[in-house]
């Protein structure tokens, strides 16, 4: 071997192991660039947590139920409901709409009365939904705004639940005080709506829809218009 292609021969092992050296480097930077991308998501979503979590908790006016729920009906209604809702849950729609009208005959009839816990553990399209339904319940018309929100629900994370839209949705069922629109707007009952998802889940409630009737949960079975109304009575008789 000349001492020409000795040289050559030095100068490529070096070209390659600097080549080397570069990948070796581009790896690393890539992985802490990598590390501190997820570090951000991470800390953005504590701060977000964080700062829902640490608004006060504002009730709305018809918050009067266990665990501060938005109570519907007649007081001295012989039995009592509870549903654990959230607005973006497809099997809640599907509950509503089936249901929806044997549930109201039996709080006009005065047979029932519920505990709404409206959860939002499906993102935060579901927690300005949620916000919203408080708001509605301060103003007195929390059903109404909930069944408007049930009958035209959208398919979940499709961005149907809007600030605008919800107003939108109010001012269909006569919401349109300067209170509602700020109140959604504001986010006024987010640490309410972050309280009740926190009660929901200290009681054990794991799934939407959730439904007891005086305390005891009902079966998926049940969840039909002859299955509430067999409960409701089997409880009215206890």
């Amino acid at each position: 071997m000349t001492a020409a292609e000795r040289r050559e021969k030095v100068a490529a092992a070096r070209a390659a192991a600097a080549a080397r050296e570069r990948r070796r480097r581009q790896l690393i930077i890539g992985s802490v660039v990598a590390a501190v991308l997820v570090l951000i998501g991470v800390i953005g979503f504590a701060v977000q947590n964080s700062r829902e979590e640490s608004k006060p908790v504002v009730l709305p006016a018809s918050a009067t139920g266990p665990d501060n729920a938005i109570v519907v009906g007649k007081a001295d209604a012989p039995v009592t409901l509870d549903f654990y809702e959230d607005f973006q849950c497809p099997a809640c729609g599907s509950l509503e709409r089936t249901t929806g009208s044997t549930i109201s005959d039996l709080i006009d009839s005065g047979d029932i009365k519920i505990n709404y816990h409206i959860m939002s553990f499906l993102g935060d399209e579901s927690k300005r939904a949620a916000n919203a339904s408080a708001a509605a319940a301060n103003e007195g018309k929390f059903k109404e705004f909930h069944d408007a929100l049930f009958v035209d629900q959208p398919e979940e994370h499709t961005g149907g639940y809007q600030t605008d839209t919800l107003i939108q949705k109010g001012a269909s069922v006569g919401l349109t005080s300067d209170a509602f629109v700020s109140a959604v707007r504001d986010g006024k009952y987010d640490g309410y709506v972050a309280k009740v998802d926190e009660d929901a889940s200290r009681s054990g409630v794991t799934s939407t829809p959730t439904v007891l009737v005086d305390g005891k949960q009902l079966s998926a079975d049940q969840l039909t218009p002859d299955g509430l109304r067999a409960a409701v009575s089997a409880a009215a008789k206890d």
